[in-house]
């Protein structure tokens, strides 16, 4: 009996360092391939990215709290970026003793000038509690199919409806649903998960091609 617990406690023993080896050699696969791509493009890729975070207030980040690590920084269809990884831990009730981490893939783009906030945001559960946390009244662009894929809200509705006139509308609703938001001269999206070439990629070419779209009279509505 004594025997088959040793047995059983060496397994578990060796379980445990093949699951961190995997791990470990997964995290250096992607770090390899995340510095493989940011070559190809001329993007320069950094460890940690201090105290970033703390730049904004609204979703993803929550106040005080998570961390800013891998981050991306360069050029895509002529516009500046900065991407990296967010990692907030939170207990998932007052009393646990563990807390969970949970990743972000943020992506920021640089607008062209400060304007009034404006997020776009699935509608899903828990998305709809980071849309509550803004604050701010929900908006109505006059179509039905897209206001039943994303909430919309605004600091300013004039300003949201500049831009989220029926060209952009239709564009987005062609597209899957993703997350972002203009905040003074900058336009954040997130996604669930670590930060990986390919969903870099993909999410810089959704944000640029909205970008594109914009009417030129949206950048006049200057932030208050």
């Amino acid at each position: 009996m004594e025997a088959l617990v040793v047995l059983l406690f060496a397994a578990l023993a060796g379980a445990v360092v093949v699951g961190v080896r995997i791990s470990q050699y997964t995290a250096r696969g992607r770090g390899a391939a995340l510095h493989e791509a940011a070559r190809a493009h001329g993007w320069r890729v950094t460890a940690d990215g201090g105290s970033r975070t703390l730049r904004w207030s609204g979703p993803p980040f929550r106040p005080g709290s998570g961390a800013a690590r891998t981050v991306v920084s360069g050029e895509h269809r002529g516009r500046e970026f900065v991407a990296f990884e967010y990692v907030d831990e939170a207990k998932p009730t007052p009393h646990a003793k563990t807390a969970i981490p949970h990743r972000f893939m943020v992506v920021t783009m640089t607008l062209p000038a400060a304007v009034p906030e404006l997020s776009v945001i699935r509608r899903d559960p828990v998305e709809s509690v980071l849309t509550r946390a803004l604050d701010v009244p929900m908006l109505d662009v006059g179509d039905d199919e897209f206001s039943a894929r994303s909430a919309v809200t605004s600091t300013d509705p004039l300003f949201a409806t500049t831009v989220l006139q029926p060209l952009v509308v239709d564009h987005l609703k062609r597209q899957p649903r993703w997350n972002w938001r203009f905040d003074g001269a900058t336009m954040l999206a997130w996604d669930k998960g670590r930060l990986e070439p390919d969903r870099l990629t993909a999410r810089l070419t959704a944000m640029a091609e909205l970008l594109d779209r914009v009417p030129a009279e949206a950048w006049r509505h200057t932030a208050s």
